[in-house]
């Protein structure tokens, strides 16, 4: 089985591109492609499945089109849209240019604070403005945490749990 601390984020499935099984994968800008990436891993139901890529061509900056082997129409596609993409960690380095940890490596992540405890779990990361926020969604509530480095107290790699001394009040609102 396939770990978290075994994989990289990349981005994820948007739609299918065409009806030949073709999907459109966002990606950080400027990523350079590594030809000896044979396969991608896909975070389903819940596990980190690996699938082997047939072909991968550039759609524009932040989006390639990618067609896995054995996945030839549009209804194959199907359940690979919204899918998290992960890259193996032996290629992380190509891919993010020499630093394998960006804000959007934290997705999948369990959040607790110092004071409140588990928080949930980040689902997306919003970098549109100066300030990186975090998506954090628990079983009854969605909330929105800056991507603070003066707030993180502990990163642990290997259980992929982010701990925050939130300030007082924030947790709340």
């Amino acid at each position: 089985m396939i770990g978290n601390d075994e994989v990289i984020r990349m981005g994820s499935f948007l739609k299918p591109h065409g009806v030949n099984g073709e999907m459109v994968l966002t990606v950080p800008e400027s990523m350079d492609w590594n030809e000896d990436l044979d396969c991608l891993i896909c975070r389903m139901d819940g596990i980190l499945v690996p699938f082997f890529i047939e072909s991968v061509r550039e759609k524009s900056a932040t989006s390639l089109l990618v067609k896995f082997e054995n996945v030839d129409c549009i209804q194959d596609t199907q359940r690979f849209i919204g899918c998290t993409v992960f890259l193996p960690k032996k290629f992380a380095v190509e891919y993010d240019n020499g630093n394998s940890v960006t804000w959007h490596s934290f997705i999948d992540w369990t959040v607790l604070d110092t004071r409140s405890g588990n928080l949930g779990t980040v689902t997306s990361i919003d970098d549109s403005t100066p300030n990186i926020l975090f998506l954090v969604k628990s079983t009854d509530r969605e909330r929105i945490i800056p991507a603070n480095e003066v707030w993180i107290t502990n990163i642990d790699w290997k259980k992929c749990i982010i701990t925050f001394n939130l300030p007082e009040g924030l947790v709340d609102l």
